[in-house]
């Protein structure tokens, strides 16, 4: 990946942020995979979409769309390291409406390369086993006039303005010209993002409130597949509250797979959870998970633990393995390293209470009810309604976007459910929960009274 003067774009962002900081936190690409594709008839002149992920960072590290001219062909990408497992994503426009829509519209399907040896070679035939991949857009940010910037660091965050979720970052160690193109992969469509990015004009290597350093804000609305945003440098700044990126390193996880791994990230003085991350089985002993949102000048904890008697929620060791590190923002970006070991930790893991399903599939619409009581002192209940059987998020976060809890993260059925959440252990104050499923997002406001 690098910093281009068009916007053709083949590789990921996350791998831009990766080498242009500096710091490898996983292998990057140098090996190519070629997938050779047969019996596509059926799309004759349609296009191709296919991206690749990384199963240790859940990164792209490229993609590619083309036109299909004959019912055989190869792709060949520059997109693998040796000794990585990736995802390879991909569909045929079926319905060329130009964007993504689930099978049957569309036809869409999954590969797998599992530890990767260099020059791979993979073969797809044409078939009716499609997967619903949920392919995700690239949003382009071209910059222009930046020269006051030359030799100075950039770095560049989207959020989702729907849930207050980071989609991605990039960091530029040293502006090159004063016209170049940043991507960042991850865009839904129909949803509301903001761009938040800065230079850092003092030269410390840190975000400082304007006029010390420059920043700018950019709000904008995904309407059309793979967006173009167009920023010419100016004056008009905006203090957008950098917050800094921790990324967590895990190795030699191999007791662990197949298991439910998740992992939250604690400020000591509060105790308000910063952040947190649940994986419903790891797919590959070494992994990387990235957590943002933290401030300077505070001490935190990193709480995780493996689902070891598969009960699907936290039990004190040693019957799940859990672990604690810990670490001071005081340089901004940290980068923390772990290698499985038996010095368990009872992190004392807040489990969210089950969720009930109080109807069955009928006539059942989707739907997320306002929690009950509100406001409410420590508990309350939230109901929803499923149209069909789904994977579902229930999240909760702070006012200023940071995820609380997360009470469900799991497969139901259509119906109706409702679950209670214990805010015995966070402070008073207004809070958001989101309930995220393919077909449906709603969130909604409540007041903890204590």
């Amino acid at each position: 990946m690098k910093i281009c003067n068009s916007s053709f774009f083949r590789m990921a962002a996350a791998i831009f942020f990766i080498l242009l900081s500096g710091k490898s936190v996983y292998s990057n690409p140098d090996s190519d995979v070629t997938i050779h594709f047969a019996g596509m008839s059926p799309h004759l002149n349609q296009n191709l979409y296919l991206r690749i992920v990384d199963k240790g960072t859940m990164k792209e590290t490229g993609r590619i769309m083309q036109q299909i001219t004959s019912a055989d062909f190869d792709i060949v990408l520059n997109a693998v390291a040796a000794g990585r497992s990736y995802f390879i994503d991909f569909f045929a426009d079926h319905n060329s409406n130009g964007l993504y829509d689930a099978p049957p519209s569309d036809h869409a399907w999954r590969l797998e390369l599992n530890n990767a040896v260099g020059n791979d070679e993979l073969s797809f035939a044409h078939n009716t086993n499609f997967t619903d991949i949920n392919w995700i857009y690239i949003l382009t940010v071209n910059f222009s006039g930046m020269t006051p910037h030359i030799g100075q660091m950039l770095e560049l965050r989207v959020e989702n303005n729907d849930n207050n979720t980071e989609v991605d970052r990039i960091k530029v160690l040293s502006i090159p010209s004063a016209d170049f193109d940043l991507q960042i992969v991850g865009l839904k469509l129909n949803t509301e993002y903001k761009v938040e990015f800065y230079a850092d004009h003092n030269g410390n290597g840190l975000y400082d409130a304007p006029p010390v350093d420059h920043a700018w804000l950019i709000d904008f609305t995904n309407i059309t597949g793979d967006a173009v945003q167009n920023f010419n440098h100016n004056t008009n700044f905006t203090d957008i509250n950098w917050k800094y990126l921790l990324t967590v390193n895990l190795q030699s996880m191999t007791p662990h797979l197949g298991q439910l791994f998740e992992l939250r990230v604690v400020r000591q003085d509060n105790q308000e959870e910063l952040g947190r991350v649940s994986l419903p089985a790891l797919l590959v002993t070494d992994f990387t998970v990235f957590i943002p949102e933290f401030e300077l000048n505070h001490g935190y904890n990193i709480d995780f633990y493996a689902d070891h008697n598969g009960n699907g929620i936290y039990d004190a060791p040693p019957l799940d393995h859990a672990w604690r590190l810990t670490f001071n923002s005081s340089t901004g970006d940290v980068i923390q390293d772990f290698t499985h070991n038996t010095n368990f930790t009872d992190i004392q893991w807040p489990n969210a209470s089950s969720v009930n399903q109080i109807q069955s599939a009928g006539l059942v619409s989707y739907q997320l009810y306002q929690n009950y009581p509100n406001p409410f002192n420590p508990a309350t209940k939230i109901k929803f309604n499923l149209g069909s059987k789904e994977f579902v998020t229930l999240k909760v976060y702070n006012i200023l976007g940071n995820e609380i809890a997360t009470l469900i993260n799991s497969d139901l059925d259509a119906g109706s459910f409702e679950i209670e959440f214990d805010a015995s252990e966070i402070p008073s104050g207004v809070y958001f929960y989101t309930l995220s499923t393919a077909n449906f997002t709603s969130t909604r406001k409540m007041l903890l009274s204590k």
